[in-house]
């Protein structure tokens, strides 16, 4: 007799998913593509993300907030997926790059050189975990080690950008 454990979704680890969970997964978990690079899948994605803040992140802060909202709550759930599908925190699963990219992009002008220094803060913080980090958050089931983990990169990245914007002369959005 097997006995599954519970995901925080209440349903058993190891279940199979349906087929369009899987195109879903597939498609959107992997960062449009980007955790099927056969390196580097966190930064790409990552630079994907900046990429598309870029074009489409609503100025308004509200609406900024809303998105990375949004973003967190897909996160969870396309990561949940992906770990039944690729096994525990797969580097495939890129979305949660996107999720916490958006973080540290929150209220920072649309300019190159702000934007940058957003992607490179997040990408160190993301690749050099705190301690705690490590031990409390990846390990939480069910997607939200994958995703919480760079959340807290991307607030670490946020918080260092205030004094670097202010000493640009840049707050944040005009």
């Amino acid at each position: 007799m097997v006995i599954w454990k519970k995901s925080v979704t209440g349903e058993p680890l190891g279940t199979p998913l349906a087929r369009w969970q899987m195109l879903l997964a597939r498609v959107f978990a992997t960062g449009l593509g980007t955790g099927y690079a056969p390196a580097g899948q966190g930064t790409l994605g990552s630079a994907l993300f900046v990429l598309l803040w870029a074009a489409f992140a609503p100025r308004q802060l509200l609406w900024q907030g809303a998105v990375i909202v949004v973003f967190h709550a897909v996160s969870v759930l396309l990561s949940g997926w992906g770990e039944r599908m690729w096994g525990k925190d797969p580097g495939r699963v890129t979305i949660d790059e996107f999720a916490g990219q958006a973080v540290a992009l929150f209220a920072v002008p649309k300019t190159w050189p702000a934007m940058l220094a957003a992607f490179l803060l997040f990408r160190i913080f993301d690749a050099f975990k705190f301690r705690f980090v490590r031990r409390h958050i990846e390990t939480l089931p069910g997607g939200w080690g994958v995703t919480l983990d760079d959340t807290v990169a991307g607030l670490a990245a946020r918080l260092l950008m205030i004094p670097l914007l202010l000493l640009l002369g840049t707050w944040a959005i005009e």
